[in-house]
């Protein structure tokens, strides 16, 4: 059809160029490390170095989550890519939307937590987070990889190139890993209690009716 043909572009094989390929594995590898280095068991193999040089686990994994995809990010910008079809001013229009969605969730998402604790800005590394339920936390697990997703996927509707896309796919799919692991970090962490906020609250998709009774 050639409405069809004049809005979709083909694809010449441009999803799996070394490019968008590089694009889409290294962003899964860093999210993969990212969880990694969060587990409590990879975090006590190095407790002999941080007590040593006394020095905040969690500062310094926060910092080498900020520093190390700087060298991928800088590849996926300079390397261009074509884009999957051609784009038009509403599309744009709705990504940005969407990231904005994603942006203003992710500061609220922020407000339930205690900052200075998830940045490693405490002075102790032995310093828990409490359990939380409260804020958007009752609608949702994972407030935080919500609002990532919503800015990711409104920034590919805006620049729909196929190394964003790559970057999309790899992050979404991280995400869904990451939710597994993080997970079983919290019931080790919480126990039944976490269960029984697992089974009533959704993963990523807030159910309309916990507004109604908030």
């Amino acid at each position: 059809m050639p409405f069809k043909s004049a809005i979709f572009k083909p694809m010449n094989m441009a999803l799996f160029s070394f490019n968008t390929l590089v694009v889409f594995f290294g962003w899964l590898a860093y999210g993969l490390f990212h969880s990694l280095f969060a587990m409590p068991w990879v975090k006590r193999q190095f407790e002999p170095l941080i007590n040593r040089l006394n020095i905040n686990y969690r500062l310094i994994y926060v910092l080498i989550a900020i520093i190390s995809p700087l060298p991928l990010i800088y590849f996926q910008m300079t390397h261009r890519s074509p884009e999957v079809w051609v784009n038009f001013r509403e599309i744009r229009l709705l990504g940005g939307i969407a990231a904005g969605m994603g942006l203003a969730l992710l500061r609220k998402a922020f407000q339930t937590y205690d900052t200075r604790l998830f940045f490693g800005l405490n002075a102790k590394n032995s310093e828990r987070e409490t359990f939380k339920n409260d804020g958007l936390l009752k609608h949702v697990r994972h407030p935080l990889y919500l609002a990532t997703l919503l800015i990711f996927w409104g920034w590919f509707l805006f620049s729909n190139s196929y190394n964003n896309l790559a970057f999309c796919l790899a992050n979404t799919l991280y995400v869904f890993i990451g939710i597994q692991l993080e997970e079983r970090k919290l019931i080790d962490e919480f126990g039944q209690q976490y269960l029984d906020y697992k089974e009533k609250t959704p993963m990523l998709i807030p159910n309309i009716k916990s507004f109604k009774t908030s």
